[in-house]
This record gives structure tokens, sequence and C-alpha cells, in this order.
């Protein structure tokens, strides 16, 4: 298996906005995974205050651009695409996520976190 080993990602209420829409009470700061993977597996650290979290992929690495959740198809229904999401809840929890070959990606929680929260990324193949 090839993996990139952890790095942290952090959504950081203190940093400045960087691309339009941008909440940084609920995005993280971009990620870079080193390569593309198609698979993250996340530690959402305990603590947090209660939130979904979603993974969102960009295709470069430039700060500016807007990142897109992360969706997959339903095999019951070919028609209907999914995002992907944790169930809502104040962390403690490892996940892991079909990227589909990303190697930018940010995590919004879906409600504001205060303080910062720290996650832990690991992208494999």
């Amino acid at each position: 298996m090839i993996t990139s080993g952890w790095k942290s990602c952090t959504i950081d209420i203190d940093r400045s906005a960087e691309f339009t829409g941008d909440d940084v009470d609920q995005y993280s700061g971009l990620l870079d995974l080193g390569q593309n993977y198609k698979y993250a597996t996340v530690f959402i650290p305990s603590g947090m205050d209660s939130a979904t979290v979603t993974p969102y992929v960009q295709r470069t690495q430039n700060k500016d651009d807007v990142p897109y959740a992360m969706h997959f198809w339903n095999d019951n229904d070919a028609d209907t695409n999914i995002a992907q999401a944790t169930v809502a809840s104040t962390g403690g929890l490892y996940v892991t996520f079909w990227i589909g070959g990303a190697q930018y990606l940010r995590l919004k929680a879906s409600e504001n976190q205060d303080p910062d929260v720290v996650f832990y990324v690991m992208g494999f193949n």
C-alpha cells in the first residue's frame, strides 16, 4: 500500500479567507497530500463543536481555487450521486473517504468551530 503518512489539516478560525465562499470557521486550510490518492483516512479529534465533516477537493494547489465536495455514485441508483460526510458528532472518529485521485483537499465542518480543530489525514492507494 502506498500512503502519504499522517499530515495535519486545521480549521484555523483566525486565518484569512482564501477563496470565494470561504468560511474560515468551517473550512480547513489547504492540505497537499504530496501525490494523488484514491482514499483519505481522517482522524477527527474529540471535543470539536458538533458537525458533519465533508472532504472537499481542488484540482490545483492555488489557494484561491474554489474546492468542491467529493461525491460518489449510489450503486443502487445510477442517477443519484451522494456527497460524502460523517454523521454529526463532536469527533473522536476515524473515517475513510473516497477522494478519487485527489492530491489537494480541505475538510469542511457543517457548523462553525471555536476553537481551532486539528485533523490528521493520510492519503492511500
